[in-house]
């Protein structure tokens, strides 16, 4: 890099709506105008090639530190704030990978590099109601657990039984039991289960035709996930060894291969 070039760290919130960028250092008023329209060409790119993890039962979360050269290309990328969840963590790391190379620097601009925090969010829930409605149910747990109820209820007929949202009659049914409804607490845990296989075997039809179609170690690594989260180990194992094979450096598959084979060997 020349004498003259600078790194410069833009912030970007990624929501799957464009928003503003922060720079950081001197100059920044003219920085951001330089780069508006290149931030926000950026920020489109990297959300298209974003698929979150499916089947997850919190909000995901997770920044990326990535560094750029003046012609586009991403020379470094890492994990600057993790989701504490190793699929959701890659997916992020996948998305800036996919988007390399982006587009050359502003031609007014005599900047040489650039190293961006980019904030990769997800929630679980479904409509703005659904998300008020669980969080006061998950407030009154074991505090009002009849208000708990009623507000479960009212989230669980919000989404109308979409499979995605089969852990609400997990949570509804250990209101339930805290209650002594006993039966009502083993009904919804049947329903919740059905529910799940039912996303389980759609996720993973979905994840084995992306991981045949792009043959990339990160699309067998989240294709492992799926069999795993399903209880189908063997065929886990078998994925994430196409993973390893794809890519002897990520220590991170190796080591979730070994957790499967634990996990599998404990049944």
């Amino acid at each position: 890099m020349g004498a003259g070039s600078r790194s410069f760290i833009f912030l970007l919130l990624c929501i799957f709506v464009p928003l503003g960028c922060m720079a950081q250092g001197s100059g920044n008023t003219m920085l951001q105008n330089d780069f508006s329209a290149y931030m926000t060409e950026l920020q489109g790119k990297i959300q298209k090639n974003w698929i979150p993890p499916e089947c997850m039962e919190r909000d995901g979360h997770a920044t990326v530190k990535f560094s750029i050269t003046r012609n586009g290309d991403v020379y470094s990328s890492e994990i600057a704030e993790s989701s504490g969840d190793a699929v959701f963590d890659e997916s992020a790391l996948e998305a800036i990978k996919k988007s390399s190379p982006f587009a050359h620097f502003p031609a007014n601009t005599a900047k040489g590099s650039l190293t961006i925090k980019y904030s990769f969010d997800t929630t679980v829930v479904k409509t703005e109601n659904m998300q008020s409605y669980l969080a006061n149910a998950d407030r009154l747990y074991n505090v009002n657990n009849r208000a708990a109820l009623d507000y479960i209820n009212k989230a669980i007929n919000e989404v109308e039984g979409d499979t995605e949202a089969y852990f609400l009659y997990g949570k509804r049914s250990k209101i339930k039991r805290a209650l002594g409804d006993f039966e009502g607490a083993e009904a919804d845990m049947d329903e919740s289960k059905r529910l799940k296989a039912r996303y389980d075997q759609k996720r993973i039809m979905a994840s084995k035709l992306i991981a045949e179609m792009e043959q990339s170690p990160y699309s067998y690594f989240n294709l492992a996930h799926s069999y795993e989260i399903a209880g189908e180990y063997e065929k886990a194992i078998e994925a994430i060894d196409k993973a390893i094979a794809l890519t002897e450096l990520n220590n991170t598959y190796k080591r979730y291969r070994n957790d499967l084979v634990n996990k599998k060997t404990a049944l």
